[in-house]
């Protein structure tokens, strides 16, 4: 074998290493990027699986028992958050009771998931604007996070007070 195709051997071989390390790269970006989709998913469903849980609640504390009429009746949005004696969300009345609540959820096989929800009072006019003073309009805030997603996920939905008259 002479010099040039001992050349062309290692030329060809060195191609072959750099298209291999290409395709190795393009395939873990891919299987990263599909990863990363499957644990958004599941924190997305497990966002809106605690919101639907905690709408399944009263409003207030104090619209439990008796329709209210007026803002005043309200809890006021220092006092948002569980009662005395409502230390899970089993035992939990109201909507704000899931206010500053936190967990992990670890009933995923694949990941563990940490959960955070904040409930506040947001003005009717302007629902990314939270309130200092009561109103007939709540937002629960919902995150999620897991050391296997890039990114947080964060989903709110807003809660009005209202009866039938």
């Amino acid at each position: 074998m002479g010099m040039g195709q001992s050349l062309l051997t290692i030329a060809a071989m060195m191609l072959l290493s750099v298209i291999s390390l290409r395709m190795n790269a393009a395939i873990f970006l891919s299987q990263d990027t599909s990863q990363n989709s499957k644990f958004g998913l599941a924190a997305i469903s497990l966002a809106t699986s605690q919101i639907e849980e905690a709408s399944r609640l009263a409003f207030d504390e104090n619209s439990i028992d008796n329709p209210l009429s007026a803002v005043a009746y309200l809890t006021s949005s220092g006092l948002l958050g569980k009662e005395t004696g409502e230390s899970t969300p089993d035992l939990y009345d109201d909507l704000d009771d899931y206010n500053n609540y936190t967990t992990v959820d670890s009933s995923q096989i694949s990941a563990v998931f940490n959960v955070w929800m904040r409930v506040s009072y947001v003005n009717g006019n302007a629902l990314n604007s939270v309130s200092a003073v009561p109103t007939w309009h709540k937002k629960i805030t919902v995150k999620v996070a897991s050391p296997f997603m890039r990114d947080t996920i964060s989903i709110s939905s807003i809660f009005s007070y209202w009866t039938f008259r």
